[in-house]
């Protein structure tokens, strides 16, 4: 049975065909299982935030620009029907975030626009976010010929200078021979490569694939990227949305070893003056060993 987990998830805007608000997301982590109930990991995250248009400065009404980077280690409890997973990250917002300089060179690399305001980025401070998530397994049904369907529900609490949140959301998985893993496919602190729920009947040996469908919804009641720093002062251009809500769409494949995700996230407004819903695109790999 393979212990070790290694996962990169990409998350990017791209696929509705702009670049604003919430741009690009990478999360790299690393889960080891040391025991058949207990993991811990490490994670590595940065994020770009950038407004709708293409100038210098911060936009009145648009997102602010903003750079997130940190590391984080989580421990995850992993039971057949109840797991829970909690991660402290420790990072840094502004210039030392590297997103404006990694998002530049990666524009270059392809022939994009530039984004031109990151000069006015919110400003770099050190951040501190303990997030937990616990998740329940509500419904399972075998159905024909190696078919699988599952239902979870899960809770998600997150604390500190980046972002104080909470909310519920649902899951919902149907497929062949389902894997315990990929149903977090997200950037979200707290999401890990490994499933936060065992399924001791998997087989390993054989093929998966399966297509998921979720809605999440929280209360946000502090966002650094739209809100500013703790200690620095920051000319809002906007106003964060409290109640938002989060829909995804996706497949995932397991052969050998490596686990291949594709999916959709469609977010609702995450502040006032936003003119639509994002949709965001997520790709994820993970290797087993």
């Amino acid at each position: 049975m393979p212990k070790n987990h290694l996962r990169g998830v990409f998350q990017n805007d791209s696929i509705s065909g702009e670049d604003s608000n919430f741009s690009h997301g990478t999360r790299i982590d690393y889960t080891r299982e040391v025991s058949e109930k207990h993991a811990w990991a490490l994670t590595l995250t940065q994020n770009m935030y950038t407004p709708e248009e293409h100038t210098f400065g911060n936009v009145s009404e648009q997102h602010p620009y903003c750079g997130y980077l940190a590391l984080g280690g989580g421990y995850l409890y992993r039971g057949a029907k109840f797991g829970c997973g909690t991660e402290m990250q420790v990072g840094t917002t502004g210039k030392a975030s590297l997103a404006g300089k990694t998002q530049n060179a990666v524009h270059d690399l392809l022939g994009m626009e530039k984004w031109r305001g990151w000069d006015d980025q919110v400003k770099s401070e050190v951040t501190v976010q303990l997030t937990s998530r616990q998740e329940w397994l509500v419904k399972e049904r075998t159905l024909r010929h190696g078919w699988e369907s599952e239902t979870r529900v899960y809770i998600r609490e997150s604390l500190g200078t980046f972002n104080i949140s909470g909310g519920a959301g649902i899951l919902y998985r149907l497929g062949y021979n389902l894997p315990p893993s990929m149903t977090t496919n997200e950037i979200d602190t707290g999401n890990f490569s490994v499933s936060l729920l065992r399924k001791p009947g998997y087989d390993r040996n054989k093929i998966s694939y399966f297509l998921l469908a979720g809605v999440y919804s929280e209360y946000v009641a502090r966002d650094m990227t739209i809100d500013g720093g703790v200690f620095h002062h920051f000319d809002r251009t906007c106003g964060r949305t409290p109640w938002q809500v989060q829909g995804q769409l996706g497949v995932g494949v397991s052969c050998r070893g490596i686990d291949y995700y594709v999916g959709m996230l469609l977010h609702s407004r995450s502040y006032r003056t936003q003119d639509k819903n994002s949709l965001m695109g997520v790709f994820a790999l993970t290797w087993n060993w």
